[in-house]
Order: C-alpha cells, then sequence, then structure tokens
C-alpha cells in the first residue's frame, strides 16, 4: 500500500503497485512528414522505432497511425488490433511513408493535426472497453507554420477539446528545432508527458524507442491520485497529486507540507489514500502514520527533497502560465500560500518558489545563486589544500562536524568556486570562476533580489 512519512511539517509518500495486470492500450501516433524531417534521417529514424515498438503490441491493444504537413491529416490507416497480421500490415504502412513533396502542403499544421487526431483517438476510445488507456504519441521537428500559427491558441484548443482528460497526450520533439515549449505545455496539460530528442546523437530511433517502452510500455494503472488526510489536518504546496498513467518500473511520490491542530502531535494519525483505474474497476489503496520526531536526518531529507521537488514543478508551472494564461494553470496547481498579495498568479509562482529557495538553501534556474566571500573564520584542513572547514559550526570540531545542505559528505566544504548558470536555446550550461580558500556563504536573498529585478 505503499509509505507514508511526516515529521509534523513535512510529509513523503511513495507508492508502487504490486500484482497489478496490465491495461490494454489503445495507440494513436501523430508522424510529423514535413520536409524538414528529411534531414539527418529524423523521419526515417521515427518510422524505425515506430515499427520496433509495435512489436510489442498485444491483441487487446489498438492502433492507428496519421501523418501531417501542411494539411492535418497526409495519410492514415487504422484503428486496428494488434494482432500479428495486423502488425505486419502497420508495418507496411509504416515502410512507405515519406517526406512530403508537395509544395501546395509545405509547413507545419500542428494545430489541424493534434485537433484531428484526438478527436479521432477520442471516437476510437468510446468504442473500447471502459478498462483501456487512450494515448495520442506526437513525434515533430517543427513549429506551427501552417494554419493557426499562435502558439497560445493551439494548446487552448487542445486542452478545451480534452478537458475530460480522456486522452493522454506524450509529445517527442527533435531539440534544436521542435517547438519544445509548445509540446511540453500540451503534454502537462493533457496527462502526458514531454521529451525533446537529443541532437548529437545521430541514433534517433533508440531514444524514441526507449522513451516508449519506459513510458508506455506496460501501463499499470491511469488517472492516479493521491490524497493526504487526517484529522483536523491541512495539507499545503503538495507536489504533484495526480498522474494519469502509472508504468511499471515506476512509482507514484508526492511531497508537501503539512499543518497539524497541536504542533508537532507525535500522536496524529496521518494517511494517504491512492485511487486508480486497472483493468479489473476502481481501486483504493491506504496507509497511514502517525508524526515522527525521533530521527532528524530523516526529517531533513524530507524537506531538502520536498524543496527541489516543488522547485521544479512550480518552475515548470510559471513556464507555462506565462504562456498559457493563469487560469489553464490555477486548474492545474494548488499554491502553499492562497492569499498571494501579487496580481500575476504567475508572479505568485515565482514568489513561492523564491521563498522555498532561499529557506531550503537551494541553487535554482532563474530564482537563486550561490557566491564564495572572504572569511577570517576559515579553517584550513591542510596547508597545501585549497578547501577549508566551516568555522561557524556547533563545536568548531571537523570529526563532529555534520554537512550542511550543500556541502560534501565527508564534512569538507568544496569552496573554493563561485558558480553561476545560463540557459540557451539548447538546454542549461554552466561556468565558474576561482577562488581563494573561503566558506561557502549564500549571499541568496540580495542575488535573488537583483535576478528577480531582472526577470
Amino acid at each position: 500500500d505503499g509509505y507514508l512519512y511526516t515529521d509534523g511539517s513535512c510529509f513523503e509518500h511513495f507508492f508502487l503497485p504490486t500484482s497489478i495486470d496490465p491495461m490494454p492500450r489503445n495507440f494513436f501516433f501523430l508522424l510529423d512528414t514535413s520536409e524538414s524531417m528529411k534531414y539527418s534521417n529524423k523521419l526515417d529514424n521515427a518510422k524505425k522505432a515506430l515499427i520496433n515498438f509495435i512489436d510489442s503490441l498485444s491483441p487487446r491493444d489498438s492502433l492507428t497511425i496519421q501523418t501531417f504537413a501542411g494539411k492535418g491529416t497526409i495519410d492514415l490507416w487504422g484503428v486496428r488490433p494488434g494482432t500479428e497480421e495486423e502488425k505486419k500490415d502497420a508495418k507496411v504502412f509504416i515502410s512507405k511513408i515519406k517526406v512530403v513533396d508537395d509544395y501546395r502542403i509545405w509547413g507545419t499544421d500542428l494545430h489541424e493535426a493534434l485537433l484531428e487526431a484526438l478527436i479521432r483517438a477520442q471516437h476510437d476510445g468510446e468504442e473500447t472497453q471502459n478498462d483501456t488507456v487512450d494515448v495520442l504519441v506526437l513525434i515533430s521537428d517543427a513549429w506551427a507554420s501552417a494554419g493557426e500559427t499562435d502558439r497560445a491558441k493551439i494548446a487552448k484548443h487542445v486542452y478545451d477539446l480534452n478537458k475530460d482528460g480522456s486522452v493522454k497526450i506524450f509529445t517527442l520533439g527533435f531539440q534544436g528545432q521542435a517547438d519544445m515549449t509548445l509540446l511540453d505545455a500540451i503534454a502537462l496539460m493533457n496527462g502526458g508527458i514531454s521529451a525533446p530528442i537529443l541532437q548529437g546523437n545521430e541514433d534517433f530511433a533508440s531514444q524514441i524507442t526507449l522513451f516508449l517502452e519506459s513510458e508506455l510500455g506496460t501501463i499499470l494503472l491511469s488517472d492516479v491520485t493521491v490524497k493526504i488526510t487526517g484529522e483536523d489536518v491541512t495539507v499545503m504546496g503538495e507536489t504533484k497529486k495526480m498522474y494519469p498513467l502509472l508504468a511499471e518500473g515506476y512509482e507514484v511520490v508526492i511531497r508537501g507540507l503539512i499543518g497539524l491542530p497541536h504542533a508537532r502531535d507525535a500522536n496524529a494519525p496521518i494517511k494517504a489514500i491512492t485511487t486508480a483505474a486497472t483493468m479489473d474497476n476502481i481501486q483504493n489503496w491506504e496507509v497511514s502514520t502517525v508524526v515522527d520526531l525521533d530521527d532528524p536526518v530523516k526529517s531533513s531529507l524530507c524537506y531538502q527533497s520536498y524543496a527541489h521537488s516543488r522547485i521544479s514543478q512550480l518552475v515548470r508551472m510559471r513556464e507555462a502560465a506565462e504562456f498559457l494564461g493563469d487560469d489553464i494553470v490555477k486548474s492545474l496547481l494548488n499554491l502553499a500560500d492562497s492569499n498571494c498579495k501579487e496580481e500575476e498568479f504567475s508572479d505568485c509562482i515565482k514568489a513561492e518558489a523564491l521563498d522555498l529557495a532561499i529557506k531550503a538553501n537551494v541553487v535554482a534556474k532563474g530564482l537563486t545563486a550561490m557566491v564564495t566571500v572572504n572569511d577570517d573564520q576559515c579553517m584550513d584542513t591542510d596547508e597545501a589544500a585549497e578547501i577549508c572547514v566551516d568555522g561557524t559550526t556547533p563545536d568548531g570540531n571537523k570529526e563532529s562536524y555534520e554537512p550542511k545542505y550543500g556541502e560534501s559528505t565527508d564534512g569538507i566544504m568544496q569552496s573554493s568556486t563561485m558558480t553561476y548558470g545560463y540557459a540557451d536555446e539548447y538546454g542549461y550550461t554552466s561556468a565558474s570562476i576561482e577562488i581563494s580558500c573561503s566558506t561557502l556563504f549564500f549571499v541568496l536573498t540580495m542575488l535573488s533580489m537583483l535576478l528577480f529585478a531582472i526577470a
């Protein structure tokens, strides 16, 4: 039924189901065949990956393939069951897919392609059994250049058509060319995952195949929700608590802050209730615990793990809010502080992330930075070494020194470098400046205010 821990202020819950039969899958593959897909053998690699994945289908699964370019549908195959005969026919269809060379339909109409595919996937889903999972997978290397090109409108129209979440949309884009911001927003709002197909590794087929097999190979649960509850318990700022799909090899993890009526009441019972659709029916799993006040190390790890997970979630949601608008993102995220004074919801998201990063001493992209400053109390552990131990430890004794967050586990501070990060369109890189032996000191508040003003 899972594992639940709380120290009265932080909680974390891990859930991994056992003895669950895989659910049948209704796959709808939406493949970009615009002219740019011929370069670097992108289309050939995508076709190879689809053929590899088709071998994993069972007769309980079904499959549809739609290609698009300057119009929403170029070629269409399916819907067909995953029998051996139909899989052979699907492979023949895929082998004949070519890049569009008709100038009248050049470009990429992502808007029309997604809406047409979604309508078909929803119709196919209605014709199948209730225990079937409907999944749409988009593979593209382009930006919207034909038809509707307003990115926010494209994302919103897809979301409006799929508000019931009946079809889970996963997106794969070729890094450096596909509009990953749009693809990520579409996946975020429609219960899926987005992933870049990395450049520099020409074996695109292996990347696509690995993604499909790991995320969608064996689906155990769908529409997973987790609720943390207890008598007079207040849950705040929880991380992702709804998982549209859970594949074999993955687990549900939710972390958050918790408030109790009596501060750190060790007798207060807390429970986690997980609800999900399985092949058989809707099932519930429940696990309970009481507040643990006896393990400060576990308590510290709980808060630090929460901080990292929550900040990552908030940063992604803030990017989505600036792109899609506040109303949609508000339906996907609960802030820890419901009384935020900022005018824009995206600014409230940033304020919570910044506050959490400062409290947890976390260096987070676009929020905080880490610098080093001279400190006369720095104690050399070795005359020849450019490292030192913090002289402000509780007793100043190296042997009993417990490293704080951001330090090495052997109690030695790696402190002769100041690190900062910057982002470009291909990812994130870092640079460093060498400084004389000094103690790490987080001047996060000042730098955060500066970064906030710049942003």
